[in-house]
């Protein structure tokens, strides 16, 4: 699907859930989880966005995915679709030792690990809950079931965990899984509401400082862009392949290509400011299969027309990330 200004949308993330089991620094937690969309929902929608629409792309995420029962259900109904080339999850990790090899029989080929520090006492302390550990025992697990492409998220955060940089990157080398180190955007935080969380983030940092530093001290090789149009800047560093993501400072507004879907079934045609379509009652709606297969063709389409050239930042205040998903 080609939007207003002439970007291929392809991609669909989607939120199935917006519980967690973490209070991450950075995050927000609804005092009330809301009803979710069903996996025969979920199969409905992405089958018209592949069959109709050219989708090729989806990501699942959360709050935190793995606390679907039925996640497995999901992501083998979506990976069956014709068309369909790549279901991706981006996870805490904490479940994946339980579930990675049930998900890579489902179809699960691309994972994203979130983990923001490799000091168990301060990722206890940044995450609220959980432990190291069981994270990187799931990172561990999910190669061990076949799952091919492993990524691991870190938000940077300065004086939080900005001297953690060359440990994970000598982690990405030892362990053969890229790092993805993502700006820190202005979203809500704290357990039930907007405002600052209880373990406050840091200070937000440019990327491309990190990459200064980095490269004054190591051999940086630039990489390709993701065929996939995905956002990274991306290095190769002494055996590691390390990506930069500036959602801030670096907007790559001009070839995104992705709508989102919320926990509570609304599109969202841009992370910062692209306003909610409703989409839950356009299925839930009584017609006919062809019926409410126009509605959500007509809705994405909507949708993919309200993508702005350039997200006005926080141009509707603070942002509820476990609803919204990455």
């Amino acid at each position: 699907m080609i939007d207003r200004f002439q970007r291929h949308v392809t991609y669909l993330r989607i939120s199935v859930t917006d519980r967690c089991q973490m209070r991450c620094s950075y995050c927000s937690l609804p005092s009330k989880p809301q009803p979710t969309l069903s996996a025969a929902e979920l199969h409905q929608i992405v089958g018209v966005a592949v069959a109709r629409l050219g989708f090729r792309k989806v990501r699942l995420t959360g709050g935190e995915p793995l606390l679907r029962r039925d996640l497995g259900e999901i992501i083998s109904g979506l990976a069956s679709l014709e068309g369909m080339r790549e279901v991706a999850v981006t996870t805490n990790g904490l479940g994946l030792v339980e579930r990675a090899e049930e998900l890579a029989r489902a179809g699960l080929r691309t994972v994203n690990i979130s983990c923001d520090s490799l000091r168990p006492e301060r990722f206890r302390e940044l995450a609220g809950a959980g432990h190291l550990e069981d994270v990187l025992a799931g990172l561990r697990a999910c190669r061990t079931a076949g799952i091919s492409n492993i990524k691991l998220n870190v938000v940077l955060m300065g004086g939080v965990n900005d001297d953690e940089v060359d440990a994970f990157v000598d982690f990405a080398a030892a362990e053969a899984v890229e790092v993805r180190f993502i700006e820190q955007m202005p979203l809500s935080g704290g357990a039930g509401g907007k405002g600052a969380a209880p373990n406050q983030a840091g200070m937000s940092l440019d990327p491309a400082a990190i990459v200064e530093q980095l490269a004054a001290r190591r051999t940086l090789k630039p990489l390709p862009a993701s065929k996939a149009g995905g956002p990274a800047e991306r290095y190769s560093i002494d055996g590691a392949v390390v990506g930069f993501i500036r959602a801030i400072s670096g907007p790559f507004c001009d070839r995104c290509n992705r709508l989102r879907i919320t926990s509570d079934g609304k599109i969202r045609s841009c992370l910062l400011t692209g306003g909610d379509v409703d989409l839950a009652q356009a299925v839930r709606r009584a017609g006919t299969a062809k019926e409410i297969e126009g509605r959500i063709e007509a809705l994405l389409r909507q949708a993919a027309d309200s993508k702005p050239a350039l997200y006005e930042l926080q141009r509707e205040g603070a942002i509820r990330m476990r609803e919204i998903g990455g």
